[in-house]
């Protein structure tokens, strides 16, 4: 038991950007037509114990004109053997659609609206829909830096598996600013922070207080380009804090974690 413990636990630090999705690092570049990715991959290992983990990416975006449309998919699914139910699936997945207008002859306002719908055991969450709309708005967009904020709302309806079976159905704030910045020409950093408080209980509980329940998420990435446009090194650091988590995570809102990767572009 000692070696699925310890499994769930690198898996809760691999996941901390699971209750907010950073869909900013989603974005392409825009250009008219169909750009994306699809990924497939299956892990089996077996040592003390067997782990079996399959993973399903989806990233597709399309632009005509004024329109573009962002469609997202991460499906994970881990089995793990233990010694009292013989195997525990863990079971982490989100969908993600949204759409965006940019007003003619601007390129500094936009109109989004998204859907989203969310699951992950370890979390103890076992449903999360989203849907919301909003500006996003471009204070700067050049080729040496970028700032865009976005004052978003949106409806959320939450079903945790927590000991108390928390369900909330909720009017929340979706707030993000995000920048890059060019340091050199082939070094930038960029960021993003989302604040997501709830503005309203549409269940009217009695001891319900706006801001009170919020989440706060952010990543920070500095890419170094090491063959242009086609390999690149990547340093990221994720945080993430709950204000109201499920009451087995009370102990621990405050997630984060720095990740190395070397990524291939082609």
């Amino acid at each position: 038991m000692k070696f699925y413990h310890i499994i769930l636990f690198l898996l809760l630090i691999q996941i901390t950007q699971a209750q907010v999705v950073n869909v900013e690092k989603k974005r392409k570049e825009k250009k008219e037509g169909l750009q994306g990715k699809i990924g497939l991959s299956l892990n089996i290992t077996k040592n003390t114990k067997r782990i079996i983990e399959g993973n399903n990416t989806i990233n597709l975006q399309y632009s005509k004109k004024a329109h573009t449309l962002l469609l997202l998919n991460d499906y994970s699914l881990m089995s793990v053997q233990n010694d009292v139910t013989k195997e525990d699936l863990i079971n982490k997945n989100f969908q993600h659609l949204r759409y965006n207008y940019t007003f003619k002859d601007s390129s500094f306002l936009t109109f989004e609206t998204f859907f989203q719908r969310q699951q992950n055991k370890v979390k103890y969450l076992d449903f999360r829909a989203l849907v919301g709309t909003g500006f996003r708005i471009s204070l700067i967009n050049n080729d040496i830096l970028g700032l865009h904020v976005a004052p978003l709302l949106m409806y959320e309806k939450e079903i945790l598996s927590d000991s108390l079976k928390t369900l909330t159905n909720y009017l929340r704030g979706n707030f993000y600013a995000s920048f890059y910045f060019k340091l050199t020409k082939d070094t930038y950093i960029s960021h993003v922070t989302y604040f997501q408080p709830a503005l309203y209980d549409f269940n009217n509980t009695s001891n319900f207080y706006r801001f009170v329940d919020y989440r706060i998420s952010s990543e920070t990435t500095l890419t170094l380009s090491i063959i242009k446009n086609r390999l690149e090194y990547n340093m990221i650091y994720q945080l993430s804090y709950d204000a109201k988590p499920p009451i087995e995570l009370k102990e621990n809102p405050l997630f984060y974690t720095l990740k190395n990767k070397l990524t291939f572009k082609f």
